[in-house]
């Protein structure tokens, strides 16, 4: 038979979604002070921003003309932004610069980098939108009980204007960007902190993303991600090894809904199939 310290172990781990194991009435851990919790977890859900919940291409290749303008370049095509994609706004942008084929010294690249991410706090939603479907998507999961996060490479200020301009901001306990030396995805850290900055906990959260980084950051944090083939991914997201691939918002909602849905144990199982 387990000693008290072996079920106090189990119970803290299997009480979210299944009843209490070793324990029968009468036994000290029911009836002394201490109560196990047959609750279950509330299910977190963990958005990607840029090609995930917003399309916002046309914002950061606006900026990006507007502090290359003394060098003459052509304008920034949507397609060369969204190839630029996935790494943040200083990925984004040292990827412009070897695009362009510019060869700028550290001191001048840092100058018009800094000049860059002033043209896009200026006017960081003029082109961006929502992707069709999306408000509904969060504000449903959202009444069904779930915790929702956006993680994010981007400096985090500048994200939490987009979706505070987009009328988005309300609808996650948690947004977490880029701020100084915080690593980016696919490190796991940001995404952890987003799940429990919502008040979550990982067994029972989902990362949902559209580039390998999201699904990087899954894995490191050991829970599984969703992949959208809307947004931004340098190869095709099929190519990338993930709980579930959709290619519309109307099947991310099906998935979503079936994560919410499954037991820890059933989604765990199938994280990375």
């Amino acid at each position: 038979m387990w000693n008290n310290r072996a079920v106090l172990f189990v119970i803290s781990y299997e009480a979210p979604c299944l009843s209490p194991i070793g324990v029968w009435p009468g036994h000290p851990l029911i009836d002394g002070g201490f109560r196990v919790s047959r609750r279950p977890l509330a299910p977190t859900v963990v958005f990607d921003l840029d090609g995930t919940l917003v399309d916002t291409v046309a914002d950061m290749a606006t900026a990006l003309d507007c502090a290359l303008t003394p060098y003459g370049c052509a304008p920034t095509t949507s397609e060369e932004a969204a190839s630029m994609m996935g790494d943040g706004l200083s990925g984004f942008f040292w990827k412009a610069l070897v695009a362009k084929r510019l060869d700028l010294s550290a001191e001048d690249a840092a100058l018009v980098y800094q000049q860059f991410l002033a043209a896009y706090r200026r006017m960081p939603v003029s082109g961006s939108r929502a992707y069709p479907g999306i408000r509904e998507l969060v504000e449903e999961i959202r009444d069904c009980g779930a915790h929702t996060a956006v993680c994010t490479n981007k400096v985090e200020d500048i994200a939490m204007e987009i979706l505070r301009r987009l009328d988005l901001v309300s609808l996650f306990d948690a947004i977490v960007g880029h701020v100084g030396d915080r690593p980016k995805k696919p490190d796991p850290l940001t995404l952890i902190e987003a799940i429990g900055h919502a008040g979550g906990r990982r067994e029972r959260a989902i990362m949902i993303g559209d580039t390998g980084a999201d699904v990087g950051a899954a894995i490191a944090a050991g829970i599984p991600a969703i992949l959208v083939s809307y947004g931004y991914s340098h190869v095709p997201t099929h190519a990338l090894r993930t709980y579930v691939h959709v290619d519309s918002v109307d099947e991310l909602r099906d998935a979503v809904l079936r994560f919410m849905a499954a037991g820890d144990r059933r989604v765990r199982s199938q994280v990375y199939r």
